[in-house]
């Protein structure tokens, strides 16, 4: 452990750099590890001098010669500052370009080293700040070292990105390293990984003999390189194997089974083009993504018996794609996988905000394990934002901690916990339930599950059974098929209600709130008989998941034929009421005991006929009548929607200026009523939940369900960053449509985006810019005019969003609340003006964000029909809609259609994707241009994504 006042000298080395202009992290570590080498070696040589002088031998391999001692550390320091900085830039650096001197490190790392600190005054300032910290021996050095690392709160230029120490040490202490192990970390970064197994066998074999523990590491960032080659150093490895080669482009066929140990916190974003990638991983999983191949990259590796902890994206313990399951599949029934630790959301913050898992395993050839050890931590002995303070003494910390945990402890930290039930894995862990922190499942009930590795999964599956136990088999009491009206087969142009009803089709997208008239339903152009007709009673809903919309039809629908993804359940007799049943098919618990066919799940009617539906007590018309109550409570719901929205609307009809004031008083009085009572069962959050856009609907659901104050205190400042963010997408839309980005805080906007990164002042900067021009113009620009409007008392959105940034800006420059007290009054505050932002911004909800899918032209009214997914509402499984516009929309991008009937770009300000991380879509925006392409961040969740499409289109948009 370094002291206090070694931190309080690298913090002000820290200091110095940001005030000096250098403020990426990644460049200061790696110029402090420049000089540092530098240090070392003018020390290695004094060294190597004082024995010199005591032995009378000569110096076998000089480090400086005598012409260039001027190069040396204890000699350029003393140089006046702009000497010093002519010396070290215009000689030092190039020498150490040129010369590859032994016994220090690794220095062929050092041939592209280049010093970046810009003015004599800073270099100076960093020299005398080091020369303050003493060397030390290795354990201070490298505790020293350590520090500097921890303050990298970045990810590296693949996506890679540091793993916390103690997270690092758990690992370690589970896979225990001898001195006989060979380890490897293919993708090294910094060597936290060999740096702690080096020190682990040091520690585990002080007293007996040892052999020599291999180590090596291997990073296709020179950066990482030097730094992982720096970190070993400075932890008493003085030559690392660590070498730069891009381990995916040449599968390492050297180093096959090379391993007894291989130990990784591989990059979890990106892709690489198939012709980049080793055949011989392809012929392992055909997929281009970097975390999956990393890990089919890990058994090649390893010797038969070898062992592996890899850490990878909670998305690949369940995505659908046949890479996913098959690698899944490959390390369940080929090899030995021994266990899945799933870490809380917030376990690698503020390196990388995405939810991630541990896989261990063992190559085998033998028959692989009968079952797979899971276990949930849910709090490491840290809080799980980005400060990462901890949250509990020192001394109690860590998987090892020097004082036992209680109960109370426990909770804070798992890890202790955790080592000890690992141990326990094969033994009394078997009998744990499925309700329990850690358990055991079966292979074969893995094999069932699509080799589904998410720990939630195996609970949703034991949860259901014991809701279901004694519960009706579905298809012991109807019958199950689905759709085969293919849609390629579907008229939807056509409209005759005069044609037989047995023509027409019922899609999927026609399933809503409420069944539409037989008349509207679209015909089938094939004339074959489909193998089944719709039958009065039949139950329908969607196969895809989501609102499924679960109906039973009424007679007229006797003789429709069913479209593909319709779902179709026809009883054969009443085992329990149809009304139940339905109620059943809604609920979370129905859909929990469905296998997933996707991220987002489908339901195959073979699925569906194995469901269980428990037994509810009670005569058949007591449990319809109580169904008919509670269909008749959100009957009521919907009428009061529809009144306020009726009494909005009377407003502006017919009369005096007075009775119109009237009529707004009542309205204002009836919706302040109704949001009042709302209030206090916290219903106002379901409302932005479900009609707002997707980032900010997500944000709403996270606020709402999270748990602990501390969580709950950071969604909600999440929530209002998605909040700002998305008005400040539609702001930028609406000044691009109106040809207004010419406006003072749009041009900022664009210098930020150039510049390094948008901070959320800019955003507010746009939004208030935009809703001013907007009313200056007689625009009402979709709402946002009268939204940003101040109102009486200086109050409003823009008061609103002041305040929170203030707050914001305060709480993440570490002036946030540590106490409860501290925290419950933080979030009274932040709440209220959110709650108070979220309702001004009532104008989201009614225009609708769209992705753009399918354009079909219309000859007879000369107009498109446009097809799309409303990214509306918190859920990822967007609603289908179809519009008609006068002219085209361009494939694959973001509109907003407005009450007002426009149809305007969000692109390039708001991206929709696939996060590489958690597999689920995404909304991005532009946050930062770098030379050659866009970087872009998630709403909500801060994911990094590159785009060469945003780029191109915002250099064009900001040169206009």
């Amino acid at each position: 452990m370094i002291s206090g006042d070694l931190k309080s000298k690298i913090d002000r080395l820290w200091d110095a750099f940001w005030s000096g202009g250098v403020s990426n992290p990644l460049e200061i570590i790696e110029q402090l590890t420049y000089l540092m080498y530098i240090r070392g070696l003018d020390e290695l040589q004094s060294a190597q001098e004082r024995e010199a002088a005591r032995t009378g031998q000569a110096i076998d391999n000089v480090v400086f010669a005598e012409s260039d001692r001027r190069l040396r550390w204890s000699h350029f320091i003393t140089e006046a500052p702009q000497n010093m900085l002519a010396t070290v830039r215009d000689e030092v650096f190039p020498w150490l370009r040129n010369h590859l001197p032994d016994g220090f490190g690794y220095p062929e790392l050092m041939t592209d080293a280049r010093l970046t600190i810009p003015t004599p005054s800073l270099l100076a300032k960093v020299v005398d700040i080091l020369c303050e910290i003493p060397s030390g021996e290795h354990n201070a050095r490298g505790d020293l070292y350590e520090y500097m690392l921890s303050k990298v709160a970045t990810t590296g230029r693949y996506g890679q990105f540091r793993t916390p120490r103690h997270i690092v040490h758990l690992l370690i202490a589970m896979t225990n390293p001898s001195d006989r192990d060979e380890i490897c970390d293919p993708a090294c970064g910094t060597a936290g990984f060999l740096v702690a197994a080096a020190e682990h066998v040091a520690r585990s074999h002080q007293d007996g003999p040892k052999q020599d523990a291999k180590f090596k590491g291997f990073d296709c960032d020179r950066t990482m390189l030097r730094i992982g080659s720096m970190n070993m150093v400075f932890h008493g490895v003085e030559y690392p194997d660590i070498r730069c080669r891009d381990v995916l482009a040449d599968g390492l066929t050297d180093d096959s089974e090379g391993y007894s140990l291989v130990l990784t916190n591989p990059p979890f974003a990106g892709s690489l083009e198939q012709d980049r990638i080793a055949p011989e991983l392809l012929e392992l999983t055909m997929t281009k993504k970097v975390e999956l191949l990393f890990l089919a990259l890990t058994p090649r590796l390893l010797k038969p018996g070898g062992r592996a902890a890899v850490i990878v994206p909670e998305g690949l313990l369940f995505g659908s794609t046949k890479a996913h399951v098959e690698l899944r599949r490959f390390l369940v029934e080929e090899h030995k996988l021994e266990a899945v630790v799933k870490f809380p959301s917030g376990a690698f913050k503020p390196y990388a905000g995405v939810s991630a898992a541990a896989l261990f395993f063992t190559k085998s050839s033998s028959e692989a394990k009968d079952s797979v050890w899971f276990y949930e931590v849910t709090a490491d002995g840290w809080s799980l934002d980005d400060r990462r303070a901890p949250l509990l003494p020192s001394e109690k910390l860590g998987h090892s901690p020097a004082e036992l945990l209680d109960e109370a402890d426990h909770a804070k930290n798992n890890l202790p916990d955790l080592l000890y039930r690992w141990s326990q894995r094969s033994k009394g862990e078997r009998k744990r339930g499925r309700n329990e922190q850690s358990f055991c499942v079966t292979k074969g009930e893995i094999a069932a599950q699509g080799y589904d590795l998410s720990l939630g999964r195996y609970r949703q599956v034991h949860e259901a059974r014991k809701l279901a136990q004694g519960g009706l088999r579905l298809g012991d009491f109807s019958q199950i098929f689905a759709g085969s009206v293919i849609s390629a087969e579907i008229d939807k142009e056509k409209k005759d209600p005069d044609v037989d009803v047995r023509r027409r089709v019922l899609p999927p997208s026609h399933l809503g709130p409420s069944l539409p008239p037989v008349s509207s339903l679209p015909l089938r152009t094939a004339e074959r008989e489909p193998k089944y007709r719709l039958r009065e009673g039949d139950i329908v809903g969607r196969d895809l998941a989501g609102n499924r919309y679960w109906t039973a039809l009424p007679s007229e629908y006797e003789g429709v034929q069913a479209g593909q993804g319709l779902l179709v359940i026809r009883l054969s007799r009443e085992a329990v009421p149809v009304e139940y049943l339905i109620a059943y098919l809604t609920s979370p618990q129905a859909e929990s005991q469905f296998p997933r066919y996707g991220v987002i799940p489908r339901i195959k009617w073979r699925d569906l006929a194995e469901m269980r539906v428990p037994k509810c007590d009670g005569d058949v018309d007591e449990i319809r009548a109580s169904i008919s109550r509670l269909g008749e409570g959100l009957e009521q719901a919907e009428k009061i929607r529809r009144e306020l929205q009726h009494s909005r609307t009377r407003i502006f009809d017919g009369g005096s200026s007075s009775e119109r004031r009237i009529r707004l008083e009542e309205a204002a009085d009836l919706s302040s009523l109704i949001a009042q009572n709302l209030r206090k069962q916290n219903e106002p959050y379901r409302v932005f939940q479900e009609a707002y856009p997707y980032g900010i609907a997500r944000a709403v659901r996270k606020f709402r369900h999270s748990l602990s104050l501390a969580e709950k205190h950071e969604a909600a400042i999440q929530c209002v960053e998605s909040l700002i963010l998305s008005l400040g997408i539609v702001s930028l839309a609406i000044a691009a449509d109106r040809g207004r980005q010419d406006l003072s805080a749009i041009s900022q906007w664009s210098e930020g985006v150039e510049k390094g990164g948008v901070s959320l002042g800019h955003w507010v900067g746009v939004i208030r810019a935009v809703g001013t021009d907007a009313r200056e113009n007689g625009d009402e620009a979709a709402g946002l005019a009268e939204a940003t409007q101040r109102k009486k008392g200086g109050k409003g959105l823009m008061a609103d969003l002041d305040e929170l940034l203030r707050m914001r800006k305060k709480i993440r420059h570490g002036a946030g609340p540590r106490t409860r007290a501290e925290f419950e009054k933080s979030l009274e505050q932040i709440e209220s003006l959110m709650l108070s932002s979220l309702s001004w911004c009532a104008f989201l909800a009614r225009a609708k964000w769209v992705h753009m899918d399918r354009l079909h032209w219309l000859p007879d009214v000369g107009n498109y029909r446009i097809s799309g997914l409303a990214l509306m509402g918190d859920h990822p499984d967007f609603e289908p809609i179809s519009f008609v516009n006068a002219r085209p929309l361009v494939d694959d991008s973001l509109y907003m259609l407005t009450q007002q009937g426009e149809t305007i770009p969000l692109s390039p300000f708001c991206l929709l994707s696939d996060c590489p991380a958690c597999l689920a879509p995404e909304l991005y925006y532009p946050d930062r241009l770098t030379n050659s392409t866009a970087m872009l961040k998630s709403l909500d969740r801060g994911h990094e994504l590159d785009s060469d499409s945003v780029f191109n289109s915002l250099r064009q948009w900001i040169a206009d």
